[in-house]
C-alpha cells in the first residue's frame, strides 16, 4: 500500500469543520484509495489567510526531504490549504516539483484538464468566502462602534469592561456588548497623561508617579489618548499580511480611524489627547537627537543605550547614565564621560577598520543571497505558458472549442495575476541588487562621509548594548537602507565597579 500524509486545519469560525471530522473523512479517503497514512500535520485555530502556520510550514519543509516516506497529501478541501489563491498556487507548484500529489476528499475524481478548472473555481470561491467573512466581521464591529460599544479587545489601563446584554443568543450563549468604566487606577493614569500632554518626558512622569509600567506599554497608552478622552476608536491598526503590517506601518492615517465620541467617562480632555497624539506623530529618533542637541542635552547616548534585557539607560544629574532597578533586577549608575569616550572611540575605530568594512560587505551580500520571493512565481508563469499553449493546440483539434478557450482564458487571468504580483515584488528589489553588488570601496566611502565619531553615531548606530553586570558593551550598526550588524568585537569601557 502506498503511503500518504494528511493535513488538517481548523479556524475560529464556528461553522468550520472540526479537526476530528476532517480526520475521519481523510481516513475514509485513504481506505478508499488504498493509502496508508504515515504522517499527520495539524494546525488548530489557524487562519487560512496566512501561510505562516506551524504545521503548514513543517509540511512545506518536508517537501524537500527525499526520505519523508510519503508522496501523496490528503486534504479535506482546497480551503484547508489557503483562502488566498496565490498561496495555494505556489504551494501546489512546490508539491508538484517534489513529486507530491494532492488529493481532496470533497472533490470528485475527474480528468486532469477538468480538475484544473475545478480547482481554480474552488480556490476563487475560498478567497471570496474569506473576503465576505472579513467584510461581515468588520461591518459588525463598525456597527458596534456606531452604537457606542467596543469593537472588541481588552480594556486599556485605567478602565474595566462593563458588559450589557443584547437579548440575542448565539451558539446557546447570550450575546453581550461592552463599554469602558473607570477603575481604581484611572486617577493615576489621568495624572500621567496630563504630564505627558504638558511636555514632561515619559521617564520623569513615570518616576514621579511611581508607575511600574514598561516604556512600550506607556507608548501604547499614549496612542490610546482619544480613548482616554472618552471616545471609542476603531480601525487604528493597519492590516497584517504574513505577520507584518501592510505598508510597513503599524497604524493607519488618522483620517481612516473610526471615532464615536463621548461613549464613556473621560479621564483627560480632548486638548490633552490631541497634544499627546501630536507629539507621538511627530517624534522620531532623529528629531529627538536634534532636540536634545538644541537644548544642550549632555546625554549623547540616550537614544541608543540599552541593557541586554531591553531596559533603557537614562541620563542622570548631567554626569551619569543610570539603569533603574525593576522586577527584582538590580540597577546601576556609570559616569557619563568615560562611557561616552569609550563608545565614541570604538565607533571611530570600527569605521576606520578594514576588517569592519569587510564584515559589513559580507553581511550585505548574505542578505542579497536569500531566496528571492518572486522566483517560484516565475517558475509558475513558465508552467502556465506551457498549459496555455497546450490548451490552444487542443482547441484546434476539437470540434467544440468553447471548453478549451474558457480554460485558456482562466489560465491567462491567472498568469496576468502572477505577473502583477511579480511586478510588485520587483519594486522592492532595488535594495537587494544594491546589496548584492556593494563593494568595500562603497562602504568605506559611506563611512568616510561621516567626518567624526558623532557623525558615525547619528548616521549608522542603531543600538548600543551595555551589560550592567559585566560591563561589556557592543555597538549595533546599520548601513542606510541596507544591512544591520554588530561590531565584530565587543569592548569593555573602563568603568568603576
Amino acid at each position: 500500500m502506498p503511503n500518504a500524509a494528511i493535513y488538517l486545519r481548523s479556524s475560529k469560525d464556528r461553522h468550520d469543520v472540526s479537526i476530528s471530522r476532517q480526520r475521519r473523512d481523510l481516513e475514509k479517503l485513504a481506505i478508499a484509495k488504498d493509502f496508508t497514512i504515515v504522517r499527520e500535520y495539524v494546525d488548530v485555530v489557524e487562519s487560512a489567510k496566512t501561510e505562516f502556520r506551524p504545521a503548514f510550514q513543517d509540511l512545506i519543509r518536508d517537501f524537500k526531504i527525499a526520505e519523508r516516506g510519503w508522496d501523496t497529501l490528503l486534504v479535506l478541501d482546497t480551503s484547508r490549504l489557503s483562502r488566498r489563491r496565490y498561496v495555494a498556487q505556489v504551494f501546489k507548484h512546490d508539491a508538484e516539483k517534489h513529486g507530491i500529489k494532492i488529493m481532496y476528499a470533497m472533490m470528485p475524481d475527474v480528468d486532469p484538464m477538468t480538475n484544473v478548472i475545478l480547482e481554480s473555481i474552488m480556490e476563487a470561491m475560498d478567497e471570496y468566502h474569506s473576503l465576505m467573512s472579513r467584510q461581515k466581521g468588520l461591518a459588525g464591529m463598525a456597527e458596534n462602534v456606531r452604537q457606542g460599544f467596543r469593537a472588541g479587545g481588552k480594556a486599556p489601563r485605567g478602565y474595566d469592561l462593563e458588559y450589557f446584554e443584547t437579548g440575542a443568543i448565539r451558539d446557546g450563549k447570550a450575546v453581550r456588548k461592552s463599554k469602558l468604566r473607570p477603575n481604581d487606577d484611572a486617577h493615576l493614569i489621568a495624572r500621567y497623561l496630563k504630564r505627558r500632554a504638558n511636555g514632561e518626558s515619559r521617564s520623569v512622569a513615570k518616576r514621579a508617579l511611581g508607575l511600574d509600567i514598561n516604556p512600550t506599554s506607556l507608548i501604547g497608552m499614549e496612542w490610546n489618548a482619544l480613548t482616554y478622552a472618552g471616545h471609542t476608536v476603531w480601525n487604528v491598526h493597519a492590516e497584517r499580511i504574513g505577520g507584518a503590517y501592510k505598508g510597513g506601518k503599524k497604524r493607519r492615517p488618522r483620517s481612516e480611524w473610526h471615532i464615536k465620541r463621548d461613549t464613556h467617562e473621560a479621564l483627560i480632555p480632548d486638548e490633552q489627547a490631541e497634544a499627546i497624539l501630536h507629539a507621538l506623530e511627530n517624534s522620531t529618533i532623529g528629531q529627538a537627537i536634534s532636540k536634545a542637541r538644541a537644548q544642550g542635552s549632555p546625554y549623547l547616548l540616550t537614544p541608543y543605550l540599552e541593557a541586554p534585557d531591553g531596559r533603557t539607560w537614562q541620563g542622570m544629574s548631567r554626569k551619569y547614565y543610570r539603569l533603574p532597578p525593576t522586577n527584582g533586577k538590580k540597577g546601576r549608575t556609570v559616569p557619563l564621560k568615560p562611557l561616552e569616550d569609550a563608545v565614541l572611540g570604538q565607533v571611530m575605530a570600527d569605521a576606520r577598520s578594514p576588517k569592519f568594512v569587510k564584515a559589513l560587505v559580507r553581511e550585505a551580500r548574505k542578505i542579497a543571497r536569500r531566496d528571492y520571493p518572486a522566483r517560484p512565481l516565475y517558475r509558475e508563469v513558465v508552467e502556465l505558458n506551457k498549459k496555455i499553449a497546450r490548451a490552444a493546440e487542443l482547441a484546434l483539434q476539437m470540434e467544440t472549442t468553447g471548453p478549451m478557450m474558457r480554460l485558456s482564458e482562466d489560465l491567462e487571468r491567472r498568469r496576468q495575476s502572477i505577473l502583477a504580483e511579480i511586478a510588485e515584488i520587483q519594486k522592492d528589489s532595488a535594495a537587494r541588487q544594491a546589496m548584492a553588488n556593494i563593494t568595500e570601496d562603497q562602504v568605506a566611502g559611506i563611512l568616510a562621509e561621516a567626518v567624526d565619531e558623532k557623525a558615525v553615531l547619528t548616521s549608522m548606530v542603531t543600538r548600543i548594548e551595555l551589560d550592567p553586570v559585566s560591563g561589556d558593551c557592543q555597538v549595533q550598526y546599520s548601513l542606510p537602507d541596507c544591512v544591520s550588524m554588530a561590531s565584530p568585537r565587543g569592548f569593555e569601557p573602563l568603568l568603576p565597579p
